[in-house]
């Protein structure tokens, strides 16, 4: 039975795949509505150890049982801004894949598993991966496969692989395609001394022969895996081989082509210029969204962190999108959330109407902007009109700390 009707409220648009768990928003809250048999997994899963102590962690989204009209609801904590693994760089999907591993062994431990594996249950607060599909947790039955490996393979581990191994830039092929790289593409491109890399031979090209022979068969793959006798050991067993397999899946080029940018000795005179503007702007009151565009390093997203509840550090070059995700890792600060995006190409609404995946403005409205040093890459280099630039701009509806680059600079 699906959920029923949100009281009050409208479902995310995004959440109607899965019938028995719909999102919906009332105000700036967000609830969860659950089917009988949906409602029976959540009172299994609130009674384990590991779904207590990986949402105190903040590794699974802040989630609490309502009562309203008899109903069971779940309200959860709000991300403060939602992102798509098609504007992740290579280490946030990587990332994201180990966390949906580790939460699956540490489900299958307690009797639970999660009914998919994809990258779009994984939210990034800041530079943390968080699980926010709580709703995909149910009981696990004896002698049922891991169901989710192959969509694990399309969304997760195809683009890193093609990242890695062959240079292939994943984001377009995740926007060209919501249920990710099939086997067959993937196929196509791991070939010749790629067959040998960790894991395509097991997890590319046996999958690639599979699908081909399930096209030409009426055969129940479901069924006949479900009747294999599988334990959750086995489904460890892969989990824990994939693990090694990502961790041999590298992706670390040298350079690009503003990776080197704020070594440029006229970008640190600038940045001294620019910092104390910069600075007594972002300080004059608290901001609840700050777009940092063409951030490069984030040293901008870094000086309005502290006068924000969240930064949205967005570069088209994913090679500095890369380096910024791994530094904040390390040295923070934790409200910075960087972003592989190109201005002049930006996410479109897509899936069922457009709307199942929302473009920026629809999901992190800014009240202040930093334009640094970016203009004239839209005017000159992607031939965008400096009218229509500004009519974005103000159609934002927000602060905006515009820098001018002139022609003869």
């Amino acid at each position: 039975m699906p959920a029923a009707a949100p009281p009050d409220g409208s479902f995310d648009p995004g959440s109607f795949r899965d019938p028995a768990s719909r999102v919906f928003y009332r105000g700036d809250d967000v609830y969860r509505m659950l089917s009988d048999p949906a409602a029976e997994d959540w009172e299994a899963l609130a009674g384990t150890r590991f779904f207590k102590e990986w949402t105190e962690a903040g590794r699974i989204v802040g989630t609490r049982p309502v009562h309203e009209d008899g109903r069971l609801l779940l309200a959860h904590d709000r991300i403060p801004v939602w992102t798509y693994p098609y504007e992740w760089s290579f280490s946030m999907l990587k990332a994201a894949a180990l966390l949906h591993l580790d939460l699956l062994d540490a489900a299958l431990d307690e009797g639970m598993t999660i009914k998919d594996a994809t990258p779009y249950n994984v939210q990034f607060v800041g530079a943390d991966p968080v699980f926010v599909d709580v709703g995909s947790f149910r009981r696990y039955e004896q002698g049922e496969p891991w169901l989710g490996y192959g969509q694990f393979c399309r969304q997760f581990l195809y683009p890193l692989m093609l990242r890695a191994h062959a240079g292939i830039d994943f984001q377009p092929m995740l926007r060209g395609s919501l249920d990710g790289i099939s086997p067959a593409e993937a196929r196509a491109v791991m070939r010749g001394r790629r067959v040998w890399r960790p894991g395509v031979m097991m997890d590319v090209v046996m999958q690639a022969r599979a699908d081909r022979a399930m096209a030409d068969s009426r055969r129940d793959v479901r069924k006949e895996l479900g009747s294999a006798g599988f334990t959750a050991d086995m489904i460890k067993a892969n989990t824990t081989r994939l693990r090694k397999v990502l961790a041999k899946t590298k992706w670390q080029p040298t350079h690009s082509t503003w990776s080197d940018y704020s070594e440029c000795g006229h970008v640190a005179t600038q940045r001294t210029i620019k910092k104390s503007f910069v600075t007594s702007v972002a300080g004059q009151r608290r901001h609840h969204v700050v777009w940092d565009l063409g951030a490069n390093d984030g040293f901008f997203s870094r000086l309005a962190a502290g006068h924000a509840d969240s930064v949205v550090s967005l570069d088209s070059d994913e090679l500095v999108v890369d380096r910024l995700f791994q530094d904040l890792i390390v040295n923070g600060p934790r409200n910075v959330l960087p972003m592989v995006f190109d201005l002049s190409d930006p996410s479109p609404g897509l899936g069922w109407r457009g709307q199942e995946r929302r473009p920026l403005e629809a999901r992190a409205n800014p009240d202040l902007v930093l334009m640094l040093a970016v203009v004239h890459h839209l005017v000159v280099a992607g031939n965008v009109p400096l009218a229509e630039v500004i009519d974005w701009l103000r159609s934002l509806d927000a602060e905006v700390v515009f820098e001018w680059v002139p022609p003869d600079d």
